[in-house]
């Protein structure tokens, strides 16, 4: 297949120029001063670390303020305010960050750009773990069903790090924190009350010594279906469960066992393609993944700039729907570390190994060439940090080795990053990095992946016996063969400042990315089956390296803070991407579908983003939280998304510690929301109805 010339972008260019042109100006203006250094701060305990919002950098933890790279936290204060009963949902309100529902249970995200829920290109972990179905590299609403109450901070990093998070870290990464069952002593009960949804949840945490915590938590909820096209119903049931044990032999050590179990009931509809009989029928069928997984993790903080973990995980998780069936057994070994061997150096690495089995089953749409799927990767890395101008400037740079027993070489992603202390409360900072993403374990073994819809007009062909009517398309998608990784290279820089009397902050990201050898589908051929009992059009698929592309924009965040009742955070996100083909259409056919794919692509997201959160304490014992978002609309391959503006709130009553009363509505401002369009759904969109639910949660 040809390959056609890369793309050509002046602007890019000037992108370009304008980070190189900032990384001079910034270690000139460094070079050029006294620079005054501060007192080191001295060693903190994990229990002062807990306290901190902290993202992952290069594998390890740091303070998000002092970290070159774009980030965003949602902190204790967030989750406990916002109007919302989800991690997804809380996701709406993080700049750059897309959340479409498109049916019940159902999330896609995306980052900068590029949102699907199959095949994704954002990563979202749970304390490290990366909660993603390898095969399908997809999100399934159970997996991040977590309880609330114990969740420490919701944290979004923006870029691939060099690759150091993670395979699908490549547009960026999200990570949520969950407490240390020392902060979960107690017990607690949640009852949720609503028009269409019911739950409750409960977790009893207690001391088992004075070095020993441990806590024990269930949840249950019971969605109603949201607003359907077709005569079917999508409830989704959930449940889960779980526990975890916190051990602290000294005040720098921790050691910390966890476990859960889970389970999913969705109803779900797709079209049943039959290329026997060459019918395309509705059908109304549920979609169960159930699932456990334990990790342990050992923790040691030697100082600010020494420390060191290891962690090992295992888990399971069966899928039965009618695009894929499967058992996932996962595990891996991995370990981390931070040393600081002189004033102006520390070096940090990590080392691991993971490998996933899965067992496939052939369902009503789709077969698999082979019944045991496997994948056993290595990774390790390094990153190295120069203090160029102590405490003032500096400079850090890695690479992240990757090894696919199934691609059978190794990827080298490296990372280059540069910050500089302005003063005590602002920072600015410079980063590349680039992104080397294997393709999902399914898109080497897919024998057949059955799917259907009607033509836009039917064709009708005369023959002997009389005129024979099509009226829809049968497709077949086969992908057989090892794809090669997609590419990314990531260019941006950041600014971000603490306001005085902790006022607030204001943090400034800019990003160019810039892809290559994208995985999209490609149309082999088409044609008319006249022989069976329907006649149908035929049409023949195929995955490949099918794209470039670019993209570029900004996310821009302001926490302020009002008074001491009153805290506004306003967000906006800007991002323009393009892509063009890799491979030269052969006719007609290959050219309509290599653009439909491109629009698949090109408009998956909208441009412009904005979210404004308002938190009230308008009595003593009375609080009010209020979130207004908005999404521009864009054009999906599939039918245009109208653009979204919406108001959830939460009316909060807490006369005691012990007990809250909340009113929470989301999307008040209509009836219904259409979320409908996402890349790689298999299934039938529908409408977000508007809700209200009573909240009420006990601690004692």
């Amino acid at each position: 297949m040809a390959i056609q010339s890369s793309i050509s972008s002046p602007a890019l260019r000037r992108l370009k120029q304008g980070f190189a042109g900032l990384s001079m100006l910034t270690a000139l203006h460094a070079g050029a001063q006294e620079l005054p250094t501060r007192e080191d701060e001295g060693p903190v305990s994990l229990e002062e670390l807990a306290n901190t919002p902290v993202i992952i950098s290069s594998r390890l933890e740091s303070q998000i303020f002092n970290a070159p790279t774009g980030s965003f936290v949602f902190d204790q204060e967030d989750i406990e305010s916002l109007p919302v009963d989800s991690i997804p949902e809380m996701l709406r309100y993080a700049p750059g960050v897309h959340i479409v529902r498109p049916s019940n249970g159902i999330w896609g995200m995306g980052i900068r750009g590029v949102n699907s829920r199959f095949f994704n290109r954002a990563l979202f972990t749970v304390d490290e773990q990366n909660v993603y179905a390898s095969i399908f590299a997809g999100l399934f609403g159970s997996q991040h069903d977590l309880l609330m109450e114990d969740v420490a901070s919701v944290e979004v990093a923006y870029g691939p790090g060099g690759g150091t998070w993670d395979n699908n870290a490549v547009n960026g990464m999200v990570n949520v924190r969950m407490k240390t069952a020392f902060e979960t002593e107690g017990s607690l009960l949640r009852i949720n009350l609503g028009t269409e949804n019911r739950g409750a949840a409960a977790r009893i945490g207690w001391a088992v010594d004075q070095k020993t915590s441990a806590r024990v938590y269930a949840k249950a909820n019971q969605r109603d279906s949201s607003l359907t096209r077709f005569p079917y119903e999508n409830d989704w049931d959930t449940a889960r469960a779980g526990f975890r044990v916190d051990h602290r032999p000294t005040s720098h050590d921790l050691v910390s066992v966890s476990g859960e179990a889970f389970y999913s009931d969705l109803g779900y509809a797709y079209n049943l393609a039959d290329f026997d009989t060459g019918s395309l029928d509705f059908v109304a069928d549920t979609e169960r993944l159930a699932g456990a997984n334990t990790q342990f993790k050992w923790t040691r903080n030697v100082s600010n700039d020494s420390s060191y973990s290891v962690r090992s995980w295992f888990g399971y998780s069966d899928l039965d729907a009618a695009y894929a069936a499967f058992g996932i057994w996962t595990g891996g070994l991995e370990a981390r570390g931070k040393q600081r061997w002189s004033d102006a150096h520390t070096l940090s690495f990590n080392i691991g190994a993971a490998y996933d089995e899965e067992h496939t089953s052939s369902t009503l749409a789709s077969d698999f060439t082979s019944r045991v799927l496997s994948s056993f990767v290595t990774y390790s890395g390094f990153q190295h940090e120069w203090a160029l101008s102590p405490k003032k400037l500096t400079f850090s740079w890695g690479v992240d080795f990757r090894y696919d027993n199934r691609a059978e070489h190794t990827t080298t992603s490296p990372n280059a990053s540069l910050i500089y202390e302005i003063d005590d409360s602002s920072r600015v900072w410079l980063s590349y990095s680039q992104a080397n993403r294997n393709p999902p374990v399914s898109l080497s073994v897919i024998e057949s992946l059955r799917s259907g819809k009607a033509l836009d007009a039917p064709i009708r062909i005369p023959t002997p016996g009389g005129t024979l009517t099509l009226e829809h398309s049968l497709a077949d998608a086969v992908s057989d063969q090892l794809l090669d990784a997609e590419e990314m290279d990531s260019f941006e820089a950041g600014y971000r400042s603490a306001f005085a009397d902790e006022k607030g902050s204001f943090m400034l990201n800019a990003f160019l990315y810039e892809y290559d050898k994208l995985i999209g589908r490609v149309g082999v051929n088409s044609f008319p089956v006249l022989t069976t009992a329907t006649p149908y059009v035929k049409i023949n698929g195929a995955y490949d390296n099918l794209l470039e592309g670019e993209a570029y924009g900004f996310e821009a965040s302001l926490d302020w803070k009002l008074s001491p009742r009153h805290r506004a955070r306003f967000n906006y996100s800007f991002k323009k991407d393009k892509f063009e083909s890799l491979i030269t259409p052969q006719n007609q056919f290959q050219e309509d579908f290599i653009n439909f794919s491109i629009g698949e692509f090109d408009e998956s997201t909208p441009d412009h983003m904005a979210t404004l959160n308002l938190s009230s304490e308008i009595a003593d014992d009375w609080n009010l939280d209020t979130g207004l978002r908005y999404t521009s609309s864009y054009n999906f391959a599939k039918g245009l998304q109208p653009e979204i503006f919406q108001l959830d709130a939460r009316l909060s009553w807490q006369k005691t510690e012990s007990l809250r009363l909340s009113l929470v509505g989301r999307n008040l401002l209509d009836p219904t929301t259409q979320e409908a369009r996402l890349k790689d759904f298999f299934g039938h969109w529908t409408e977000v109805k508007r809700e209200a639910y009573l909240e009420i949660s006990a601690q004692f």
